[in-house]
């Protein structure tokens, strides 16, 4: 009977051991392996198609939403968090000289499309990304306000530049490429930046495909602390700091 029981035992010491094995550490948010997808502007008639890509590969991206264009796409709205995915703030208007005429009218343009989504959605958020990236017209004064306000900035750290190839899909691919080999070389997490508007659908699939098959990992920005902009930016990968 002893010998049964500490037999037992030891078959539950040793699942407990490899169940232990089994579990990987969690990644650190600037972990080179992640990817944070964003994409700015929408939502308009191409984000449904994209999506399409999205919900395809099941990746979770960050839609950071143009006031203008809520109007007539709350469907979508609600599309993009049915499916998983994380909606931030990104002003009413994409002009850059309204938008940065003074603290306050960044502040109220934020202010405004963050109580559109709240209307919508029910979803109350502060991720923001400023038009352009807070490099474009953030003067400490901003930085003030916006952080008074409780908004947190976020820019990124790979530009497809889809705005500007449009559709020459290979440029935009080569282009996301060579910015993640370069990150990882770097031991930094990659944020990308994309756009509803000029994001083709198969440039996305391209790009999702070539990430997976080298083994990065796709994650919104969910939760994830500190926020990376251009004048805070991630510090390389360090193995104590866990990812929420």
């Amino acid at each position: 009977m002893m010998k049964r029981v500490l037999l037992l035992m030891s078959i539950f010491l040793l699942i407990g051991s490899l169940s232990q094995a089994a579990i990987p550490d969690p990644k650190v948010y600037n972990d080179p392996s992640l990817i944070y997808l964003t994409l700015d502007d929408g939502p308009n008639w191409k984000t449904g198609k994209l999506l399409d890509v999205l919900k395809k590969h099941q990746v979770k991206a960050t839609f950071f939403i143009l006031g203008k264009n809520i109007e007539g796409n709350e469907h979508l709205l609600h599309r993009i968090i049915a499916e998983g995915h994380l909606i931030a703030l990104h002003g009413m208007r994409h002009d850059r000289d309204e938008f940065y005429e003074t603290p306050l009218t960044a502040v109220r343009q934020m202010q405004e499309v963050q109580a559109l989504i709240y209307e919508v959605t029910g979803i109350h958020t502060n991720m923001a990304r400023t038009i352009y990236g807070s490099d474009a017209g953030m003067s400490p004064a901003h930085w003030q306000a916006m952080t008074d306000a409780g908004f947190e900035i976020w820019d990124w750290n790979v530009g497809s530049l889809d705005h500007v190839y449009k559709k020459d899909n290979a440029r935009v691919e080569q282009r996301v490429f060579d910015r993640l080999e370069a990150n990882r070389a770097a031991n930094i997490a990659s944020i990308i930046l994309a756009h509803d508007h000029s994001m083709t659908p198969k440039a996305l699939d391209t790009i999702i495909r070539y990430a997976k098959e080298r083994d990065y990992e796709f994650r919104t920005l969910e939760g994830v602390q500190p926020v990376h902009n251009f004048s805070d930016v991630w510090e390389p990968h360090l193995s104590e700091r866990a990812t929420p």
